[in-house]
């Protein structure tokens, strides 16, 4: 079975790498073009495009334009059987529609639940104690395909998103080789969604990672363990930033203002929040490293009854 592989994320990799172990014919890779990343503003190759090279799959094609005539003829003259996304962007109709199985996409939710950028980090950020990966055939709608497979997976208590990202581009990658198998054997008819189910999962945003400690102290943690490594989740103490990189909902409450250290120990402290505390212990000062709390406490200064916002 002829596949091309259009991803750019490292959450692909996992999937590239089985299909290639499954024998399957990658004919060709499709991924972003470089971008300029880091201080140096130098333009970077996407993970897909540096793993690509370091293990010699070709050709390998970075197009801005995805209805490029020259891009889309390329693409045709592979005859793939097949494409497989995974983290790549919205394909026009003149692409996916090339393949004669269609096009494929794995998408890191229980679709319709969770449709958009970042399933992820949003499952966590609600709460969820489920999620999983579908792989479905794309449309012209965004993430409404017709299911060919779901696989699901139970989300710890204290995992976070980068320790979520990784297990399921793993439960990924071994269900694509399975739902490949079924579309290529025929024996699937295709689930479509129920778009009255359907939830969104929009982009992380900047803004979104100032705490507000009116919440329970269960959602902020939720955030918390969501938002790793980007956007961060963050305060404000003393007039200056303070970044929350981990802590854990406590039993403590009080009838103080939300956002109010309650109590200091030596190695945490906690913080009023709706109906509950949250006990910090890991921080982030202003332009300085991650640190615990004892070694913050060493150099800063932080009382009961003083106020976070």
């Amino acid at each position: 079975m002829r596949v091309v592989f259009l991803g750019t994320a490292d959450f692909g990799i996992p999937v590239l790498q089985k299909l290639v172990d499954a024998s399957f014919d990658v004919a060709g890779i499709v991924t972003m073009p470089p971008r300029p990343r880091g201080r140096g503003l130098k333009d970077e190759e996407s993970p897909v495009a540096r793993y690509a090279g370091e293990n010699g799959f070709k050709p390998v094609y970075t197009p801005e334009n995805l209805k490029d005539q020259q891009f889309l003829t390329a693409i045709t003259a592979l005859r793939a059987d097949i494409f497989i996304v995974v983290a790549y962007r919205i394909l026009p109709y003149e692409l996916f529609s090339l393949p004669r199985f269609g096009t494929m996409n794995i998408h890191a939710s229980l679709l319709p639940k969770y449709r958009g950028s970042a399933p992820i980090q949003r499952a966590i950020e609600h709460g969820e104690t489920e999620t999983g990966v579908t792989l479905f055939q794309i449309d012209k709608g965004v993430d409404t395909g017709r299911i060919v497979l779901q696989k699901r997976l139970s989300i710890g208590s204290d995992e976070t998103a980068p320790e979520l990202y990784e297990r399921l581009s793993r439960l990924g990658a071994d269900a694509c080789i399975e739902a490949c198998a079924m579309v290529q054997q025929g024996n699937f008819t295709g689930l479509a969604q129920d778009s009255a189910d359907a939830t969104s999962a929009p982009k992380l945003r900047k803004e979104e990672a100032l705490i507000d400690w009116t919440l329970p102290a269960a959602a902020i943690f939720n955030k918390i363990r969501a938002f790793k490594p980007f956007p961060g989740t963050w305060t404000m103490l003393n007039g200056k930033r303070l970044g929350i990189e981990w802590a854990v909902p406590a039993d403590s409450a009080s009838s103080v203002e939300c956002g109010t250290v309650l109590e200091v120990s030596n190695d945490w402290f906690e913080v009023q929040c709706r109906n509950s505390s949250l006990r910090i212990l890991r921080v982030k000062p202003e332009a300085k490293k991650i640190m615990d709390v004892q070694a913050f406490l060493n150099g800063h200064t932080i009382e009961k009854g003083m106020n976070l916002h």
